[in-house]
C-alpha cells in the first residue's frame, strides 16, 4: 500500500494534482526526477497521457509513496534564464505551476499542436502601444485573432498600435522575440486577457523561450499580472 504524505517526493513517487472546481478530474504523474533545493523542490513529472513537465507544487498536490524499486535516474533538463527569472516570484509565492518542453515552435498554435492541447487553452501575448506611450500586454487564446479597436476601448485609449519587432527586441532583450509572456521583465506594462481565455481553469503561455511553456491556474495569472478581463478578441 502507498501512503499519502506532504513530504518532499523521491523519484518513483506518484503526484496527485486535485482541481478545485466541481468536476474536475486529479491529474496523476510519476516523479522522475526531484529538482531545485530541498527547502523548495520541484519535479520532472510524466503524467498519465505521456507527457511530461517540471511541476511546481502547490496546495493542491499530495504525493502518494512508491516502493524503491520504481526509481530511475533520468537526464537533467536545463531550463533557459529567463524562465527560471518568471518562475522563481511564482515559486516564492508557492504557487503551483507546470514547465513543459516542447519542441521549438513559433506560433501558439503550433505550440498547442507540440503540447497535445486545445489551441483555446494557449494564450499568445500581443504587445501594443497606446497613444501616451504606454505598453499594454493583449493576452488571448491562440485560435483567436485581436481587436486593436476593441482592445483600444477596453483600455480607455483612442488608438493602439502593435510593436515592431525591433521595438520588441529592445524593449524585451530578456525574452526571445515573440516570446513575450503575460507579465514578468520590464515593469509598468498593462496586462489585458480576453474573457474566453480567463474562463478556462488553466492556461499555457511561452515561458520567455520558443521551446517551454508553463502551465498557470488562470485565476493565478490575473492576479500575478494584475489583469484586466476585457473581450478583445475579433469576431
Amino acid at each position: 500500500m502507498s501512503a499519502t504524505t506532504t513530504a518532499p517526493a523521491k523519484p518513483g513517487d506518484v503526484v496527485e494534482v486535485s482541481g478545485r472546481r466541481v468536476g474536475d478530474h486529479s491529474r496523476i504523474g510519476e516523479v522522475l526526477e526531484v529538482l531545485g533545493p530541498p527547502e523548495h523542490p520541484h519535479y520532472l513529472v510524466r503524467w498519465e497521457d505521456e507527457h511530461e513537465s517540471i511541476l511546481y507544487p502547490g496546495e493542491a498536490t499530495s504525493v502518494r509513496t512508491a516502493p524503491p524499486e520504481r526509481s530511475r535516474p533520468t537526464p537533467k533538463l536545463d531550463v533557459a534564464a529567463a524562465t527560471v527569472a518568471l518562475v522563481e516570484p511564482l515559486r516564492e509565492q508557492g504557487l503551483e505551476l507546470e514547465l513543459l518542453p516542447h519542441r521549438r515552435t513559433m506560433r501558439a498554435a503550433a505550440e498547442a499542436r507540440a503540447l497535445g492541447v486545445l489551441a483555446q487553452t494557449v494564450a499568445k501575448t500581443l504587445v501594443v502601444r497606446d497613444d501616451e506611450g504606454t505598453c499594454i500586454r493583449a493576452v488571448l487564446p491562440a485560435s483567436a485573432r485581436l481587436s486593436l479597436d476593441r482592445l483600444a476601448a477596453a483600455v480607455g485609449a483612442a488608438s493602439v498600435q502593435l510593436l515592431t519587432e525591433s521595438e520588441l527586441v529592445s524593449t524585451y532583450p530578456q525574452f526571445e522575440l515573440g516570446a513575450v509572456p503575460p507579465f514578468g521583465g520590464p515593469a509598468g506594462d498593462r496586462v489585458v486577457v480576453d474573457r474566453r481565455l480567463a474562463e478556462c481553469d488553466h492556461v499555457l503561455f511561452e515561458a520567455g523561450v520558443h521551446d517551454t511553456s508553463l502551465r498557470l491556474r488562470t485565476e493565478d495569472l490575473l492576479r500575478v499580472a494584475d489583469a484586466q478581463v476585457a473581450d478583445i478578441a475579433a469576431e
